[in-house]
This record gives C-alpha cells, structure tokens and sequence, in this order.
C-alpha cells in the first residue's frame, strides 16, 4: 500500500504542476489531480480502519467522497 501512496502523490503533484504551468489544458489536469487526489485519501481511510481509528476513517472518507463529487460535478455538469 506504500508503494501505491508513493505513486498516487507523485501522480497528484505532476499533474498539479502540468496544468500550472499549461503544459497541459488545466481541465484535463485537474481532473486527473483531483480523482488520484482522492484514491490517496480513499487509501489513507483504509489505513485509518485498519488501525482502528475511527474519527480518521470518517473524516477522511468524507472527504474523498466531496472530492469525487467535485469532479464529477466539474466533468458533467461544470
């Protein structure tokens, strides 16, 4: 699971940068950002349970979610 938040966060901070820049149209980018930004948080709240912490687990799992939603939003609807 280590390996899989290394890659999430390198994936998160390059498209960041990529659609900064405008290298990348910041539609695409952000997209991309925001839902590996999401996976990172979905993966941190499995720690959360896994460690039995109860409050972490909700919190960061609602936040993902909003996450996941504002992209959809932005992709669909925006």
């Amino acid at each position: 699971m280590k390996i899989a938040k290394i890659i999430l966060s390198i994936i998160t901070m390059l498209f960041a940068t990529l659609g900064l820049v405008k290298i990348l149209s910041f539609d695409i980018a952000n997209t991309i950002m925001l839902v590996s930004l999401a996976t990172l948080l979905l993966l941190r709240s499995v720690e959360y349970k896994n460690n039995r912490d109860k409050g972490g687990f909700i919190i960061t799992c609602l936040t993902a979610v909003f996450v996941y939603v504002v992209v959809i939003y932005n992709v669909f609807i925006g």
